[in-house]
């Protein structure tokens, strides 16, 4: 598995790449703006293209909250084109008390043709990737 690490202002980005799979875990703290989250996510496009990634699983520990409505808009607006349309994405959202607001962000992925499902840990979505319906 090759790995990467970014550091960044308020987060830290992680990756692991064992093909077909990209893993990345964002770590932080409080701040997860449009402006910080388009930053890291734009990463995350950039190393999903680099290492021609099929299946891409994002383990979330920041300790912010998830975007309102208007800034998920804004933020597929932002990462539109760079990607992530091509692969199956999971997305691990690590604090139990914002799994509904990630819902929301999944129907509005999955209305701009994403195919993405959020979990709650991480086995779920790993048996999701490798096993799942499309």
């Amino acid at each position: 598995m090759r790995g990467k690490v970014i550091e960044a202002e308020g987060y830290r980005l992680e990756f692991g790449y064992d093909a077909p799979l990209l893993r990345a875990r964002v770590v932080g703290g409080i701040d997860t703006s449009l402006a910080v989250s388009s930053e890291y996510w734009l990463l995350i496009c950039d190393e999903v293209r680099a290492s021609g990634a099929e299946q891409l699983l994002v383990l979330d520990a920041m300790q912010g909250e998830v975007m309102t409505p208007e800034e998920l808009g804004r933020f597929f607006e932002i990462i539109s084109g760079r990607g992530l349309e091509q692969v199956r994405l999971a997305y691990v959202e690590g604090r139990a008390d914002q799994i509904p607001r990630i819902e929301y962000a999944e129907l509005m992925a999955r209305e701009r043709g994403y195919r993405i499902r959020m979990f709650n840990n991480e086995t779920d979505a790993v048996v999701w990737l490798r096993h799942g319906m499309h």
